[in-house]
């Protein structure tokens, strides 16, 4: 099993918790008694133990007899979501030994120390005879080739077989893809399903001359890792929406339904996720709500089967602009402000309306709200704080707007795989991929002419977020990227002032991403734990 697989990872300063360890200690016994009680099998399973300072991340091996083996993870990673040296000891390289098991020698390593040669060099000048790796590695988009690339470089080196065991599932904002997978010398790989669960029936074998193999138990099916990053990206979304409503026990989601493509995106997950029976739909039309908008929310939800709801906003939204609009006007004069403009705060308004009732509707009827930000909105604050951003989860986090567009494409195109709870093929109306996306926030908005082109603004986003470029080397990227189109994507501005006021965007929006409800990590720079900038300051990126 995999890496803490009795408690689930990564655990943060849960584990240095004396009460948790103590509780994590009797789980092992439960298992190490079943494991006695029925003969086996002997297992070998990931799990926190205390240490003399800080505990260990270790692997136990419970065989049937209940002798219990220790190994402990030597590397611990401290960079983006990870913080292992804050609640982990480090074990001693030159102190992993193989363990002994049916006459084969396993050299166990606990993820971060199979990215390592150190640990494995160590392990196979001890003699050992396959080296297996217990992870929690979590997704990111072209992450399981890096792991395939790392395993051949441990395997040449060392001329050993390698299973590399991965855990699968949600938490919190990280998703853990599973598709563990076999490495012999000669390259051969065996591969488990990816976003699923899995068992692989393998049997080690030694040859004539010493040398050991992994080889498939007869009649064994195995998988292959998918290779669509579009395809990977929905799953990952969905599986990580899934497990987060499962652990954090909520009986259902709400989501308000704009027409839009977000809403829609986010809608079809939960669907997916889920199933239609847990998830409503809330239409909430304002006075700049158009009659196509809610036509496309509606039948967006008659495809998907989800509850849907109609709760107009106009009369609330009349009733806070009449109570604010008085006290704005006097209390701008009473500060000797000459020219007060109530458009943003209308618009905002709006915004927070929806948000309110939603989160009305979770605290009388239980559950959740799924807000439906994307990476580009949440980058430059182009959302409502406690407005579209309340919520208790967004798995659209992490996918930019013009990513959103192809993910759409490709979903209504699925299949289904073997998601549990499939919404139905093409759940997404045509209409809502085509028109102009907008907030319908103001008369005649849309985001194009806020921001930009999303091709063009997603380009400066990458290089800005991804890349740690600036806004220079950005603005030199558009250039090269669209030529003579540039200033219609851009409405009409410069390439490095467009740049230089999106930078400025991005920097001035950290206070509101921090309040912003966890959502699915999907690349290797997300907004979340691995994004660490402080809120006050002056500096641009």
């Amino acid at each position: 099993f995999s890496e803490c697989f009795v408690t689930g990872y990564p655990l943060g300063d849960l584990v240095l918790r004396p009460g948790f360890l103590r509780d994590t200690d009797r789980a092992v016994s439960r298992i190490r008694d079943h494991v006695i009680a029925t003969g086996g099998p002997a297992v070998l399973i990931g799990a926190p133990i205390a240490g003399t300072g800080l505990p260990f991340n270790a692997a136990l091996l419970i065989e049937p007899s209940g002798s219990t083996r220790v190994v402990r993870k030597t590397e611990l990673p401290n960079s983006d979501v990870f913080d292992e040296r804050r609640t982990f000891a480090m074990a001693e390289p030159d102190s992993q030994e193989p363990l002994p098991f049916k006459g084969f020698r396993l050299g166990v390593m606990i993820c971060e120390d199979m990215w390592h040669g150190g640990v494995a060099r160590h392990l196979s000048d001890e003699l050992a005879d396959v080296l297996i790796a217990l992870n929690g590695s979590p997704y990111q988009g072209g992450k399981h080739e890096v792991r395939l690339a790392n395993a051949r470089a441990r395997v040449r080196a060392t001329g050993l077989p390698m299973l590399y065991v991965n855990q699968v599932g949600g938490q919190d904002e990280l998703v853990f893809d599973g598709g563990s997978f076999t490495l012999n010398p000669d390259g051969a790989v065996m591969c488990a399903q990816a976003f699923s669960p899995d068992v692989m029936e393998l049997v080690l074998r030694r040859d004539d001359q010493g040398r050991t193999r992994v080889e498939a138990c007869e009649e064994s099916i195995f998988s292959t890792y998918p290779t669509d990053r579009t395809q990977t990206d929905y799953q990952a979304c969905v599986l990580g929406l899934r497990d987060y409503v499962a652990k954090t026990t909520a009986p259902r989601v709400f989501v308000g339904v704009s027409g839009g493509l977000d809403s829609a995106l986010v809608l079809t997950m939960a669907v997916d996720a889920l199933g239609p029976d847990r998830v409503v739909g809330v239409m909430m039309p304002s006075p700049h709500a158009g009659p196509e908008s809610l036509a496309l929310a509606d039948e967006l939800m008659r495809r998907l089967r989800t509850r849907r709801r109609v709760l107009p906003i106009t009369a609330p939204y009349e009733a806070v602009d009449a109570a604010l609009s008085p006290l704005i006007a006097g209390l701008g004069a009473e500060l000797g402000l000459p020219r007060i403009s109530e458009d943003l705060a209308r618009e905002n308004y709006q915004a927070r309306l929806r948000g309110l009732l939603l989160m009305g509707l979770t605290n009388a009827l239980g559950g959740i709200v799924l807000s439906t930000g994307n990476k580009s909105e949440m980058a430059v604050g182009y959302a409502t704080l406690y407005g579209d951003m309340a919520g208790g989860f967004n798995p659209l986090k992490s996918v930019y707007k013009s990513d959103a567009f192809e993910m759409a494409r490709w979903r209504n195109g699925w299949d289904g795989g073997d998601l549990c709870h499939l919404a139905p093929l093409d759940p997404i109306p045509e209409g809502i991929l085509t028109r102009p996306p907008t907030a319908e926030l103001a008369e005649g908005q849309t985001d194009a002419k806020s921001l930009g082109d999303y091709v063009a603004l997603d380009l400066v986003l990458r290089a800005l977020i991804e890349e740690g470029d600036d806004a220079h080397g950005a603005a030199r990227r558009l250039e090269a990227e669209f030529g003579d189109r540039l200033p219609a994507l851009i409405n009409g501005m410069g390439a490095e002032p467009y740049a230089e006021r999106v930078s400025r965007m991005v920097r001035n929006a950290q206070y509101k991403r921090v309040q912003a409800p966890p959502g699915v990590k999907l690349n290797a720079t997300d907004f979340g734990l691995g994004w660490r900038y402080p809120i006050a300051g002056t500096y641009t990126l």
